[in-house]
C-alpha cells in the first residue's frame, strides 16, 4: 500500500462518517438541520399516498386555515392545536399542526407521527410511523371529527389496529398525563 493511499483512507472514513451524520440528522425534524417531514414524506410514498391539505377535510375545523381562491390551506406559522383523552387522564395526546399530527399514548407507550395524505378512492388519512421501540415502523391514522375533538384509530402497515378508536377533544394546553394503572 503507498503512502498516499493511507494518508487519503482515515479522511475517506471521516467525509464518510460526516455523510451518514449529515443524513441522519436531515430527518430529524426542526432545530437538528432537518424539514419534520423525513420519515412522514417516506410514509406517504410507502403508501402511495399524496400529500393533502387538511383544510380541504372535514378535519378543517380544527386547524386555522387561509382560503384563496378555490384552494384551503393552514394558516403559516399558526399555533398548533392540542387534544387530549381527558376523560382518560390524558394519557392519548395529540398535537395538530399545519397538515400534520404527533400522537403520544403515554402508557404503552406508543408514538405515532404522520401528514394528511389520500390515496385515489378513500378517504383521507394521516401516514407515517410509529416508533415502537427506535425502529420506525409504517403506520396510517384515520382521523374522524367528533364535535369539538377527534375519533382515532392508528393502524400498522398491514392494517391491523394498534390503538382505539379512541375520542380525544381539543385542549387548551398541551395536557400533563396522568400516573399510568
Amino acid at each position: 500500500m503507498s503512502t498516499i493511499t493511507r494518508r487519503l483512507r482515515p479522511h475517506a472514513a471521516l467525509a464518510g462518517l460526516a455523510m451518514l451524520v449529515a443524513a441522519f440528522l436531515g430527518g430529524c425534524g426542526p432545530g437538528v438541520g432537518g424539514t419534520g417531514t423525513g420519515d412522514t414524506a417516506a410514509a406517504l410514498i410507502h403508501f402511495g399516498a399524496s400529500p393533502a391539505s387538511l383544510c380541504s377535510s372535514e378535519l378543517a375545523a380544527l386547524v386555522p386555515c387561509q382560503h384563496d381562491g378555490s384552494t384551503a390551506t393552514p394558516v403559516p406559522g399558526a399555533a398548533p392545536v392540542f387534544l387530549a383523552d381527558a376523560a382518560e387522564g390524558a394519557r392519548m395526546r395529540v398535537r395538530l399542526q399545519d397538515d400534520t399530527i404527533d400522537v403520544v399514548e403515554t402508557c404503552t407507550p406508543l408514538e405515532f407521527r404522520g401528514r394528511w395524505g389520500v390515496i385515489a378512492g378513500q378517504d383521507g388519512r394521516f401516514y407515517g410511523h410509529t416508533d415502537p421501540g427506535a425502529v420506525p415502523a409504517p403506520a396510517t391514522l384515520e382521523a374522524l371529527a367528533r364535535g369539538a375533538g377527534l375519533l382515532l384509530t392508528l393502524r400498522d402497515g398491514e392494517g391491523r389496529v394498534l390503538l382505539g378508536p379512541v375520542a380525544v377533544s381539543v385542549v387548551a394546553a398541551p395536557p400533563v398525563p396522568d400516573a399510568c394503572p
